[in-house]
């Protein structure tokens, strides 16, 4: 029987290319996202510009590399959407092995300075990455406790933890830097019943959301840092799903995911 994998904001980006990795490692991947079909992506923090990337299309890509997948949607700002997915992957596959923390909301207020952020937008935000980041683990702990165990990777940024470079604003490292004290209560509280939690960041990665949004000024993005592609953070996000050494990276240090195999001397 397939391992079900429940991952957030696999329209496009990092997310997209998690979920075809997991595709390909054996999982039945839940696609989840806000763009439901092909040319009617837009990133809200960007003035709504056009950004590539769907369900459809990438249920449609696993399936066409011999995987398994299934498209639903979930809007990381509608709670309702939240319970629907859980709810509905539940009912159809009976289990969430794996859930992959990895969409976030990306309104006006996450690269805004403090004196333009609106509080509406701010609220969205904190709702968005983490209120109800922290409602969606909550749901797949609960069924994670009673089916005997799972793993979560929740997906972060190093810039929640540093001094601020100016790349990103208030409300993208705020809600963030709570985001990650999610995975350490998980393990602390529910380690024992066989669930594993791993807080992962991926350095600036280069993905097709960057380009489209940002065009020739993507590289900029980094601030000089060199950009990663995106299957190294994948390949990092398969092994924690399902090598059985996994387990003692589940401890409050971030995760360099792009490094961690050479970091950690492990052979894939």
């Amino acid at each position: 029987m397939r391992k079900t994998a429940l991952v957030t904001g696999a329209t496009r980006g990092i997310g997209r290319v998690i979920a075809l990795a997991l595709g390909r490692a054996g999982f039945h991947v839940i696609v989840t996202g806000r763009t439901m079909t092909a040319n009617s992506g837009r990133h809200d923090g960007m003035g709504g510009v056009p950004v590539p990337g769907s369900i459809a299309e990438t249920v449609a890509e696993i399936e066409a590399a011999g995987g398994s997948a299934t498209g639903m949607r979930l809007d990381l700002i509608d709670r309702s959407s939240i319970d629907a997915a859980v709810h509905d992957t539940l009912e159809r596959f009976g289990r969430i092995d794996l859930l992959v923390n990895n969409g976030i909301y990306q309104g006006p207020s996450v690269m805004q300075k403090i004196l333009d952020v609106d509080l509406a937008d701010a609220e969205r935000a904190t709702a968005g990455n983490f209120i109800n980041q922290f409602h969606l683990s909550r749901l797949v702990l609960k069924a994670m406790i009673d089916q005997g165990g799972g793993r979560m990777i929740f997906m972060s940024t190093r810039s929640s933890v540093e001094p601020t470079k100016g790349n990103n604003g208030l409300f993208y490292t705020a809600p963030k830097a709570a985001f990650n004290r999610i995975p350490d209560y998980i393990n602390f509280e529910h380690g024992r019943d066989g669930i594993a939690a791993f807080l992962i960041e991926p350095a600036f990665t280069m993905t097709d959301t960057l380009r489209a949004a940002w065009g020739e000024a993507a590289s900029d993005v980094g601030l000089g840092t060199q950009a990663r592609d995106p299957e190294e953070t994948a390949q990092t996000v398969v092994w924690l799903a399902t090598d059985e050494d996994a387990l003692r990276f589940a401890t409050v240090p971030m995760i360099d995911a792009p490094d961690f195999f050479r970091d950690h001397q492990i052979t894939p």
